[in-house]
């Protein structure tokens, strides 16, 4: 089933590829194998020239990890999403995500000539799409935050890596109900700039990991309660990254933002945890001084409620 749509700029430009294939009789073992090897998230389920679904990370975590299906016998056709539903590489990027997010999928083979010539995700089409004032006033709201700290960053283009680098994050949401909007802004910092910002503010080391924590979460709390005020105008701007349609009602007047309270989450390679929505949308920004890198910002736009 393929969708139709003409658009000057369509999703050609985000679609990724090669595609990468793999038989509905392959194990889940050799399914993950193949994600690592090509750095990929979904693979497309094929036999005799036949596409039969679609498999993804996500149908793993979900279905494999949560029904404790034994990866080394289980294949990969018990976890599949099927059938697959293909868009034309002419189609919009605001059509192709209507259409993902109405039909509840995050993955898709992009099609050309009847021939899929590429794999698009919902993320693809949503992280890249932020409207560059609305990076400008985050990026103004933490360079003016981190003064206060004695810290000289300044920031990168957004990058497509979700990887948090640092031993350090600290968590704090922007939400506005009436506009069922929330706005996770992550802080993620190394343990030795932590300490560095630590030393230079107080003139000693930090006792502890709970002081320098308190560094990197006081940042985000100034941050955002900056940001709330610059970002208040933007609502077409961020609503068009939460919600399939925007509409004169829903773009009316200006954010209401409420702001939550700072969580800290410690160690090696972790991540963010929290249900990832249809509606999500992410922008990561390093910092970096005089070549060496700094901190990262995230940014995670979603609906409060997704019904």
């Amino acid at each position: 089933m393929a969708v139709n749509e003409r658009s000057v700029e369509n999703i050609g430009t985000y679609m990724k590829s090669p595609v990468h294939r793999i038989s509905p009789d392959s194990t889940l073992r050799e399914f993950l194998k193949l994600l690592k090897e090509n750095d990929i998230s979904s693979l497309l389920v094929s036999e005799n020239d036949k596409n039969l679904g679609i498999v993804t990370k996500r149908d793993f975590i979900r279905k494999a990890i949560n029904q404790r299906m034994d990866p080394e016998t289980t294949p990969v056709s018990k976890i599949m999403t099927a059938p697959v539903l293909s868009l034309e590489k002419s189609t919009s990027v605001d059509d192709a995500r209507t259409f993902m997010i109405n039909n509840r999928i995050r993955h898709l083979p992009v099609v050309e000539e009847n021939q899929i010539v590429g794999m698009l995700s919902i993320k693809d089409t949503m992280r890249k799409r932020a409207d560059q004032k609305i990076i400008d006033s985050f990026t103004k709201s933490t360079c003016e935050a981190i003064q206060n700290f004695m810290l000289d960053a300044s920031p990168l283009p957004p990058t497509e890596s979700e990887d948090l680098p640092g031993e350090i994050s600290a968590v704090i949401k922007l939400t506005d109900e009436a506009k069922n909007v929330e706005i996770m802004i992550i802080l993620n910092f190394s343990e030795e700039t932590s300490r560095n910002v630590y030393q230079g503010l107080f003139g000693e080391d930090a006792n502890s990991m709970q002081d320098i924590c308190n560094i990197v979460t006081e940042i985000s709390n100034i941050i955002a309660g900056n940001v709330k005020v610059e970002i208040c105008h933007l609502v077409q701007e961020i609503l068009s990254l939460t919600h399939s349609e925007v509409t004169s009602r829903n773009a009316r007047g200006n954010f209401h933002f409420d702001l939550g309270l700072p969580t800290t989450i410690i160690g090696d390679g972790h991540s963010v945890s929290g249900a990832e929505k249809l509606s999500t949308a992410k922008v990561f920004i390093p910092f970096e001084h005089e070549g060496t890198h700094k901190f990262l910002l995230g940014l995670i736009f979603q609906k409060k409620e997704e019904y």
